[in-house]
């Protein structure tokens, strides 16, 4: 990308109501903005919705890409129908984003990931809010189709679900490991083959009862064996999610098929109060069989969310899918203004047939544009961009040699990054030898800093370290040394600074894994300190303040390591799990560490219980233990 000295006079506009009109908009644009580092202007922000404007959910997005990308972004606002956003570096890091609403977790996934994917070190989201929500992806779709799909492009994330959350509350948590990749890579998905099985899940949370899942799931294979074989099985798991991983009352279906040529297509729906529990079922697997009426390789659901990874992916992507979507369309709409990229739409218009396995010719192909109503199969295709990630377009990071008497500096400005320092003297042989190994680790770790100190120029350094041979390595961070190596040992170096490159990485704790994935533990401060205390303190302050008209009551947290017990004023109508957030997004040590609240002296208070408000749970002017639980 061209480098642009005044990113104002290079800037985008993008109207918010075109097409879909809604969030999609937003998300694609920023998105984009933030991995093509060029400056935009959304206005008109969701004009075609009822409420228009940035709704907590957008807003919540948007700043997350905001941080990640040290972007400026103006009118940030709820109710904001226009925004201007300049981002700047993608960084890799811990970042936690709370819609304090049922708002959907999946919708920010939508946009984050692909971002940290090309960040310069290795990221963990930690994400609260809705994660089976109307409107929007659920958190089971992502694991079952959206995940292995993403794979075949090299698009790989790690997630774990730590607790569901559901409307109207929200407060399910997910965590998102990332690690940075070069590139994209282009994929061919308009092979359908043969339906191979079908799966799925129906779940019931809360008070409900198991036996709505299995009506759900009744329905769907009931549906689903009118139309294929019974021969092809129907597995859907029927399930009663846990208590302590359940936010509320709900229950939905997911249903998916899967096929010879290695295709993933899937279809939800959620129980609504005064609909059958048969209806819903038969309404998510009816949505499933229109889309393989097609023999569609992508669901209706897929579409847009591929169009931003074939857009930058190296090579030539092409799909299939049914009809296009409003979402689809806009997605393209996107992708061709910000990154240049043509996209071809191909309707195959007649392919809409009574049974998917059978070998009827193919019909007549016509070209179309993105703004045609599609009535049959789709095939969508472009030149992928062939975006590469920063760093990997820099191929050497510099490893700096420090000059007499600045190494104090420099370890000074590196904060709590890791530092590297080689001792080294110019005439040593195993010095040289070992200084390109140096020069590639200082490429694949870009989050720490490499200095190399010649003893000879710089001997009160070499005094001060009690350096007696070369090389040697010190590996510090904080000022402080962690580990020294002596001698040109490349695999012991290499491990060294592995174990403490991760050090600040993943975050820990425990939840419900959806996949066969590993956590990495984190090292963190086992400890409270007063400070803390203080800062959360003003942080409640900032965010309850005092609500006009409402009651307001004062809770008394007992803190880990704390003697002195932290005021937390806000309203009697706020709940205990609006204090967890609080903690999680203040205090360092919760953002990975699990948590519980007792009641004084020693009861354990529930999730259900968390999300009664703090009148309901009869807790005005209660005294609340903090218990940090086993990692």
């Amino acid at each position: 990308m061209a480098e642009r000295n005044d990113p104002l006079s290079n800037i985008i506009s993008i109207d918010g109501s075109y097409l879909e009109g809604g969030g999609q908009i937003l998300r694609n644009s920023t998105a984009l903005s933030v991995l093509l580092e060029l400056p935009i202007q959304v206005e008109k922000i969701r004009a075609g919705r009822s409420q228009g404007g940035l709704r907590p959910q957008h807003l919540t997005g948007i700043q997350l890409l905001a941080q990640l990308s040290e972007a400026k972004l103006h009118n940030g606002n709820i109710g904001a129908t226009e925004i201007f956003f300049t981002p700047k570096t993608i960084k890799g890091g811990n970042y936690l984003a709370d819609t304090k609403t049922a708002g959907s977790v999946c919708l920010i996934m939508q946009t984050a990931i692909p971002c940290l994917l090309f960040a310069n070190d290795s990221s963990c989201l930690r994400l609260i809010g809705g994660t089976n929500a109307d409107f929007a992806p659920e958190i089971d779709y992502y694991s079952m189709i959206f995940q292995p799909i993403a794979k075949k492009f090299n698009f790989n994330f790690d997630m774990n679900i730590i607790r569901r959350g559901y409307y109207p509350r929200g407060g399910g948590e997910v965590r998102i490991t990332v690690n940075p990749i070069d590139q994209l890579t282009a994929v061919d998905l308009t092979e359908f083959g043969q339906i191979k099985k079908f799966f799925g899940r129906a779940f019931v949370a809360g008070t409900l009862s198991k036996r709505i899942a299995h009506e759900m799931t009744d329905a769907a294979e009931k549906l689903i064996h009118k139309k294929y074989s019974k021969d092809i099985p129907v597995e859907i798991l029927v399930l009663k999610e846990p208590d302590n991983i359940a936010m509320g009352t709900a229950t939905g279906i997911i249903v998916g098929a899967e096929t010879t040529t290695g295709c993933l297509l899937a279809a939800s729906a959620l129980g609504k109060r005064g609909v059958p529990a048969y209806d819903v079922g038969t309404q998510a697997a009816q949505d499933l069989l229109d889309d393989l009426s097609y023999q569609a390789c992508v669901d209706r659901h897929l579409q847009d969310q591929l169009i931003i990874l074939m857009a930058l992916a190296k090579g030539h992507s092409k799909v299939r899918c049914g009809p296009l979507s409003d979402h689809t369309k806009t997605a393209i709409y996107i992708a061709e203004l910000l990154t240049k990229v043509k996209f071809q739409i191909t309707e195959v218009s007649s392919l809409k047939l009574e049974n998917d396995q059978s070998n009827s010719n193919a019909s007549e192909a016509t070209t179309t544009t993105t703004s045609c109503i599609s009535h049959g199969a789709t095939i969508v295709e472009c030149e992928g961009l062939g975006y590469q990630r920063r760093s990997y377009l820099s191929t050497k990071m510099p490893v700096k040699q420090v000059s007499d008497g600045g190494l104090k500096k420099e370890l000074q400005q590196a904060g709590d990054k890791l530092v590297l320092v080689d001792f080294f003297a110019t005439w040593c042989g195993p010095c040289k030898m070992i200084a390109p190994v140096i020069e590639k680790l200082s490429s694949s770790h870009p989050n720490a800093i490499f200095l190399k100190v010649d003893v000879d120029q710089c001997q009160a350094e070499s005094q001060e370290f009690e350096i007696s041979a070369m090389p040697t390595f010190v590996f510090i961070r904080e000022s402080k040394e962690l580990d020294r190596i002596r001698g040109a040992d490349a695999k012991k170096i290499e491990a060294t600074l592995a174990k403490h490159y991760k050090d600040k990485l993943p975050f820990a704790g425990e939840g419900h894994s959806m996949l066969d994935t590993s956590s990495t533990q984190t090292s963190v401060t086992a400890s409270m300190i007063e400070s803390d205390h203080q800062r959360l303190e003003a942080a409640a302050k900032e965010r309850f303040g005092n609500v006009a008209g409402q009651t307001m009551t004062t809770i008394r947290l007992r803190l880990p390591d704390i003697a002195t017990p932290t005021n937390i004023r806000l309203s009697i109508d706020q709940t205990l799990n609006d204090i967890r957030h609080l903690l999680c997004s203040t205090i360092e040590l919760f953002e990975i560490t699990p948590f519980e609240f007792l009641v004084s002296p020693a009861t354990k208070i529930t999730l259900d219980e968390e999300n009664k408000t703090i009148n309901e749970a009869n807790l005005m002017n209660a005294v609340i233990i903090v218990k940090k639980l086993p990692m």
